[in-house]
Order: C-alpha cells, then sequence, then structure tokens
C-alpha cells in the first residue's frame, strides 16, 4: 500500500461561521459551505485540505491521504481492516476506505480525486548575503498584505498516549518510516516520533506526521506549507492586526529545520505555517535523540508548554 500524499483533515467545531472566518484569515479557501459541513481548500491545487463541521464538543476526526491506485484501497481492505470502499460525496469525488488508528482516529485512503489548478508563487526572495550577492539596484519585492499564500497541508501533529502503538501502526500499516525519534530515560524509550513518506529513493518531507506521548488522544497541529519566511511574517502581522490569538513563532524548529508560525483557531485548534523543510529520502538512517538536549525552538528561549500544552 503506498500512500501517495497528505490531503486533508476533518475536525468538529463550535462555530462553524466564526472557524470559517479564521480559516479565511489565515488563508484557506472556501470550497463549499452546506448545512453543517465546510470544505476549505489551499491554492496549491487540492480538492479540499480542511473540512469543519458544527457540533456541541470540538473534536478531531481524523486525517484524509492519497494513495497511487484502486488497488491500493482494495488493499488496505483486505489486509489492514479498512472499511468497504464508498464513493465521496465531497469535492473532486473519488473513492475511499477508512482505516482506525489503535487510539480511534480515523485514516481515510482517497484514490481518483479530481484536484485543481495550483495558483503561481510570488517572485522569490533574493538575498544579498556576505560573499553571496544577488539583488542589485532592485528594492526587495512588496508581498500584499492580507492572508498567506497556503501551498498544501504539508504536516499534522497528534497527541498519543500509546507511542510504541502507534508508531508501529503508522510503520507497518501505513508504510510510513520514521526519520527521528526522542526518547526519555534510554533510546529504547521513544516517546516523540517524526514519521515520512517512504517514496523510496524521491525525496519527500522530513515528516508527515508528527506524534508526541502527551497522555491523550487528538490534534496538536494542522501545518501549512508558505512560500518563505518573508510570507510568514508577514501573515504573522495580518493574523494580530485581525485579533487572532498567536500560539507560538515565527520561530525555527532544529529536527526538520523548517521555519513555524503557530495561530489558535476558535476552537484552540493549532493552524501553524511552515516554509523551508528538510528532504530525505530511503538513504536516511533514524536519528535518536535525548528529548533533555532538545530545543523547540532554535530562535528562542522560552520554555516549550504553551506550544504543547493541550
Amino acid at each position: 500500500m503506498r500512500i501517495r500524499s497528505l490531503h486533508h483533515a476533518s475536525l468538529v467545531v463550535t462555530d462553524l461561521d466564526k472557524t470559517q472566518r479564521f480559516a479565511e484569515d489565515f488563508g484557506l479557501k472556501t470550497v463549499r459551505k452546506a448545512g453543517s459541513r465546510l470544505y476549505m481548500r489551499t491554492d496549491g491545487g487540492d480538492a479540499y485540505s480542511y473540512v469543519a463541521e458544527q457540533g456541541d464538543e470540538r473534536r478531531f476526526i481524523g486525517l484524509g491521504f492519497t494513495v497511487e491506485s484502486e488497488a491500493d484501497l482494495e488493499e488496505a481492505v483486505r489486509e489492514h481492516g479498512g472499511t468497504p470502499i464508498v464513493e465521496l460525496d465531497g469535492p473532486g469525488g473519488g473513492r475511499a476506505t477508512t482505516l482506525t488508528s489503535p487510539e480511534g482516529l480515523k485514516f481515510e485512503l482517497i484514490y481518483g480525486i479530481v484536484e485543481d489548478q495550483p495558483k503561481a508563487p510570488q517572485p522569490h526572495l533574493r538575498l544579498n548575503a556576505p560573499g553571496e550577492r544577488s539583488r542589485f539596484a532592485a528594492p526587495q519585492s512588496e508581498r500584499p498584505a492580507g492572508p498567506a499564500t497556503l501551498f498544501r497541508l504539508g504536516h499534522v501533529g497528534l497527541y498519543a498516549k500509546d507511542f510504541a502503538a502507534n508508531a508501529e501502526w503508522l510503520q507497518n500499516v501505513m508504510g510510513m518510516k520514521l526519520s527521528d525519534a526522542l526518547y526519555a530515560q534510554s533510546p529504547d524509550h521513544a516517546v516523540v516520533g517524526f514519521f515520512r513518506l517512504d517514496h523510496g529513493a524521491e525525496w519527500v518531507d522530513h515528516h508527515t506526521i508528527f506524534i508526541g506521548a502527551m497522555g491523550m488522544t487528538g490534534l496538536h497541529h494542522l501545518s501549512f506549507e508558505v512560500q518563505d519566511f518573508e510570507a510568514q511574517f508577514r501573515t504573522h502581522r495580518y493574523l494580530q492586526d485581525k485579533g487572532w490569538d498567536p500560539n507560538w513563532g515565527v520561530g525555527r524548529h532544529p529536527l526538520g529545520s523548517h521555519v513555524f508560525d503557530v495561530w489558535f483557531d476558535p476552537d484552540r485548534f493549532r493552524f501553524e505555517t511552515f516554509s523551508d523543510t528538510d528532504l530525505l529520502n530511503d538513504e536516511h538512517e533514524t536519528g535518536l535523540h535525548a528529548i533533555k538536549e532538545q530545543d523547540m525552538d532554535c530562535w528562542s528561549s522560552d520554555p516549550p508548554d504553551r506550544y504543547f500544552a493541550p
């Protein structure tokens, strides 16, 4: 079974209209809003990347992934207990089966969804640095104020009760690879893991799923790719001006190396932008790191409590 990409996240929210306002300020685009369900997309060509349903209590439902072929759906049903394959009624159609993680989260596998056309990025930054000058008699390009241009849902952070069970399931059922792990006490006691897609020699993001053993099950953050750190700082200012609540950033993680900026939505779900992430392939061997020796943000000395707090 070959996972092609992370496609979407599904959540239950308590105020669909307010959630929509936040998500549009963050950079997501409304595709369809009917009854109690909202579909939103990035500018990267996905049919949708975020699904919100109205409910009485906030809740993370699960994730959607695209697969390479119809045979992958059939294998998921036959070998891994997937639900019967169904036709999807969301934007772009497609067919899907659903797997359930060890802690009850839904992992929907999708094939045949019709995607949209991606938006072109802004002109790339040209940086003048000692020994390497690239911009002459030209002011740095001005980006418009406003929501970020999001290009994809790149990765997701999850809380877990049992790290070992979830790590085994992601590797043996979802076919993912463990890029880096953080351990407590000894290397055989991993409590945090960064899992990437297995595309063989092809370069992929450092991780698509982050799992931290935090004594609970649920969503830590959704992370959407933007063009660069300039876009992140501009969007940070825009969201501040709109009165939304920041969580952490702009910062840079040591593992994965990406620049990140995290905001709370109205239900206190974390939405993150990221840029400049590390790329790995099948030549990478899992890194093991003592958690007590790791920073959460290379640019900040603040304790990580507010970043990881539920």
